[in-house]
């Protein structure tokens, strides 16, 4: 496996960040980020200047690469100002702060409606028209984008056309997978499937265009999405993954208000971290450790369900693969062929958000074996 980014959102202001940019990036390096994200800049705030140069000194130090959130390059900028002034922002911005290797890029937009497609890809077109730095910009699929759009092909031709303007990664959200309770009947399995949905989406679409694929995951608990347990961290981490995400991105890590609709931060306004944190910290290390590291060399290349199938995903049937799985009690999975050099592997998940599974591996020969996995666990099928 290639390098899997593991990046967050980030909606602070640099100037009301509660400690010093060491102990942010620290706190990033405890998560396991390696692209991290800034708080906002602002012109006007001596302050959040200092304190983004500091940052991104912190981030060379540790290695960690970092995009910066700067208004002058966000895309509503250009919209406002036209693009004379865009462009004479972004070239400031690129100068206070572009000129660090650690910098990867700026943060040009975020789930663009139908209607501001075109303009924020004029803008990402005028931001690379000045620099090779990523001009990251993040999309979603929902109820009123699929109205606007008519059908998903439509809606996948148009991503194909801004990411003609200069995208550098696909990327997109979706937190319906951690609907809090069965508000209305069906509620909970079909926020599972549309988590699905959206993960064979964008990852078609960003095969197509040859981008990496990112995908962002629910840090926080919010509206009707619950506080993730330790076991939705990992169900997250590994089910995005088996569906092709080359990195993720958490939403969010740090409170940045006081607000009534959102809780349990993993970090809260105060400095203090809760207990996702630390979720989140050692989940992905294991997943470091026990899959990236036992998939090094090998790239996505199909995914299938086991027992029920979301989103579209196929569903494993004998003679797919070399391998056969199926669950001892019938628990949902994810069987995904990974490509190499070497052949072919292949990583099993556990589905269940809920409850452990026995799952059963057969290959070729006949020979089988079974493994315990955990909810939302993950195991690499044994030669």
């Amino acid at each position: 496996m290639d390098k899997f980014e593991f990046s967050l959102w980030n909606y602070m202001a640099a100037d009301k960040y509660y400690a010093a940019a060491e102990t942010l990036a620290d706190e990033w390096s405890e998560l396991g980020i390696t692209l991290g994200f800034s708080p906002y800049f602002e012109e006007g705030s001596v302050k959040s200047r200092a304190f983004i140069k500091e940052l991104i000194a912190a981030c060379e130090k540790r290695s960690m690469q970092l995009i910066v959130f700067d208004k002058r390059a966000f895309w509503t900028n250009f919209a406002a100002s036209g693009e004379e002034a865009y462009r004479a922002a972004v070239r400031d911005a690129l100068k206070d702060f572009g000129e660090s290797d650690a910098v990867r890029g700026f943060y040009v937009g975020d789930e663009p409606p139908k209607e501001d497609f075109l303009v924020m890809g004029a803008a990402l077109k005028i931001f690379k028209s000045l620099t090779d730095k990523v001009g990251f910009v993040n999309f979603s699929r929902n109820d009123a984008l699929d109205r606007a759009f008519g059908t998903p092909e439509a809606h996948a031709e148009a991503l194909k056309k801004f990411a003609s303007c200069g995208l550098d990664y696909m990327a997109n959200d979706r937190y319906s997978q951690l609907h809090a309770k069965e508000y209305e009947a069906g509620f909970l399995e079909a926020g599972i499937d549309k988590y699905f949905r959206d993960l064979n989406f964008f990852k078609g679409v960003a095969a197509a265009c040859k981008l990496p694929y990112i995908t962002s995951l629910a840090a926080v608990g919010h509206w009707m999405f619950r506080t993730p347990s330790e076991d939705d961290v990992s169900w997250q981490i590994h089910t995005a993954f088996a569906h092709g995400a080359e990195g993720v991105q958490w939403f969010f890590i740090h409170q940045h208000r006081l607000a009534d609709d959102y809780y349990s931060y993993p970090i809260d306004i105060y400095g203090k971290k809760s207990e996702v944190f630390g979720y989140i910290a050692r989940q992905t290390r294991l997943f470091r450790d026990k899959v990236l590291a036992g998939l090094n060399g090998y790239r996505f290349s199909r995914v299938w369900h086991i027992g029920k199938n979301y989103g579209g995903t196929p569903l494993l049937k004998e003679g797919d693969a070399e391998y056969f799985v199926w669950s001892d009690h019938g628990m949902n999975g994810i069987l995904t062929e990974f490509s190499g050099r070497e052949g072919k592997k292949y990583l099993v998940v556990n589905a269940d958000q809920k409850y452990p599974e026995l799952f059963w591996i057969r290959g070729k020969d006949n020979a089988q074996y079974h493994v315990w996995l955990p909810p939302g666990g993950a195991h690499i099928v044994r030669d």
